[in-house]
């Protein structure tokens, strides 16, 4: 390994993902990373990259330092492959994770069976794929309270496909927005897949495409049979759709991400396999 390359992000949550993102496809290229989130970039030694939105950003562009655009993922492709070409190009699958992996819910692998996202988070191939179809998505969320909707309106072009989010974090709200049943509530619990499956009924009633969550994150919540980290996972179109329930590590924040990410995973798999639209990346 050679020096660390710096790598510098606003001082913001949102920038955490694409942090980890950037230094796992470095590291695994073979170049030590550091890591900063700030709020100016250091123009004194204008060198490493920069990415997002900075006070100071032509400044450290005419400083010799590199700017990119977070949202720009064919852009920033094609930097981080000139600049440190893998042996091979990544796949992706999405799942369980340790509580290590540089990105929970999703799993870089050498397997052609996975799906090529080439970098790009999975919320942005499946925008791009939606888009492509004019295919239009509602989210119902509990555990996740929004987050899985705010991640895919934080790209440009998501008001084409982002039709609404249910924010039920109570079992009140689920009957309510997403006619939820009480029996369905009182005979699984909230965190069920049979809840999931009514609650991606409820979205679906709104849009062409539904994600549905429900789940414990913690820290506490735990109950018998469901820990902490038990979260059911719904995604579906009109003709079919997908439930699980998975149990993932780590901490709170974790478990949201991770949840967001395989049930967006989740989805965008079923677009790939009924093949609606071409590639779309």
């Amino acid at each position: 390994m050679t020096s660390e390359f710096p790598v510098f992000l606003p001082l913001r949550p949102a920038a955490l993902p694409l942090a980890q993102r950037l230094a796992a496809w470095i590291e695994r290229a073979g170049q030590a990373v550091s890591l900063s989130l700030v709020a100016e970039l250091p123009l004194a030694s204008a060198q490493g990259l920069a990415v997002g939105d900075f006070k100071n950003a032509s400044e450290w562009q005419a400083a010799g330092g590199t700017l990119l655009d977070p949202l720009d993922w064919p852009a920033m492709a094609r930097y981080l492959h000139q600049r440190w070409p893998l042996p091979a190009m990544l796949y992706t699958r999405f799942g369980v994770t340790p509580t290590t992996a540089a990105l929970p819910g999703e799993i870089w692998s050498d397997d052609p069976e996975a799906m090529p996202l080439d970098l790009a988070p999975p919320e942005w191939v499946l925008l791009r794929r939606a888009e492509k179809s004019g295919l239009q998505l509602a989210t119902a969320e509990s555990c996740t309270a929004g987050g899985i909707a705010a991640r895919i309106a934080a790209l440009p072009g998501s008001s084409t496909v982002l039709r609404q989010g249910f924010v039920v974090y109570g079992n009140a709200a689920k009957e309510e927005m997403l006619d939820v049943s009480r029996q369905t509530l009182q005979a699984y619990g909230a965190v069920s897949e049979p809840v999931v499956d009514e609650m991606l009924d409820g979205a679906l009633r709104h849009a062409d495409l539904a994600i549905a969550v429900s789940g414990i994150a913690g820290p506490g919540g735990a109950v018998p049979g469901k820990p902490v980290g038990t979260v059911c996972l719904g995604w579906a179109t009109h003709a079919q759709r997908q439930v699980r329930t998975l149990c993932f590590a780590g901490d709170r924040w974790a478990v949201q991400y991770a949840a967001g990410t395989v049930a967006i995973g989740g989805l965008l798999g079923l677009l790939v396999e009924a093949d609606i639209v071409g590639e779309g990346k």
